[in-house]
């Protein structure tokens, strides 16, 4: 026995033998969570754009100095998921990814099956497409047309982004054979995890544009929930490691942040140059 309080094939066991359990807490983290990253957007919005001390006052200079920042990001991102995606393979993760797929085979109730089976339906590409051009549509008739823009660059970038580490890490999913829910391809990221990330943190982001103070909060807990309930589907339904659903939250989550950056800058300096009848 290790120091740890429990080996990872004993919390792997642990979590598998009450999901529905987990799955309450995990809301209840991923509400916390975006509470506190709201409370942060508002940090950054009562300090000023973090590029407007050190940029000058040229739009193409401000978006670069974005741009680069979002790349770092990115290129940071992918370096903890290539260590994740080693150590799901021989490391603690990979015991941590196994002891729960398997003790879901060996334990999990058909009910329990069927109500993920349901939920999960929350990142489906079908879902989250029609999502994506019912609110383009909207934002664009509305004059919104830069965040129409950044709505669509976030949808599209995450999902070009999870393609391609899927071609590149190769991994098959876990055995599932109960039957209630399918899904093919590879494994790692999860596409589910990583879309639901980015499209609900993302209509979170434009609750705090375009709606009143009053509904800020609320559209914040609802994306946490939202998007833990999409991820924590995959690993009950076997159709993804944990590893690979935390992947996707960070590739999602990475992906938002720059989006926001971006957005959050050149959104201070078009508000500073522009008349205030402007439509955003």
């Amino acid at each position: 026995m290790t120091t740890a309080i429990f080996s990872p094939s004993e919390l792997g066991a642990l979590l598998a033998q009450h999901p529905m359990a987990w799955w309450v807490a995990g809301v209840l983290m991923g509400a916390s969570l975006a509470w506190g990253a709201l409370l942060g957007l508002r940090g950054l919005r009562r300090a000023g754009p973090p590029l407007h001390r050190f940029v000058p006052v040229k739009a193409r200079w401000l978006m670069l100095a974005a741009m680069a920042a979002a790349a770092c990001a990115l290129v940071m991102a992918g370096e903890v998921m290539a260590e994740l995606a080693e150590s799901g393979t021989e490391g603690p993760w990979g015991e941590l990814d196994d002891a729960i797929a398997a003790g879901l085979r060996a334990h999990a109730d058909t009910a329990v099956l069927r109500w993920f089976a349901t939920l999960t339906h929350l990142g489906d590409t079908w879902m989250l497409t029609a999502l994506t051009a019912a609110v383009a549509g909207a934002l664009w008739l509305r004059q919104h047309r830069m965040l129409a823009t950044a709505w669509l660059v976030a949808l599209a970038g995450n999902g070009a982004l999870t393609r391609i580490l899927k071609n590149t890490f190769d991994r098959v999913r876990p055995e599932h054979v109960h039957g209630i829910a399918e899904a093919h391809g590879y494994s790692f990221p999860s596409g589910h995890s990583s879309a639901s990330m980015v499209a609900y943190a993302m209509l979170a982001y434009l609750a705090t544009r375009l709606l009143p103070r009053p509904w800020h909060l609320p559209s914040a807990l609802l994306a946490g929930a939202l998007i833990v309930t999409t991820g924590w589907s995959r690993v009950v339904l076997q159709v993804h490691y944990a590893s690979d659903v935390l992947a996707g939250w960070l590739l999602g989550g990475t992906w938002m942040v720059c989006t926001v950056l971006i957005m959050e800058s050149v959104s201070r300096w078009h508000a500073d140059r522009r008349p205030a009848t402007e439509p955003v």
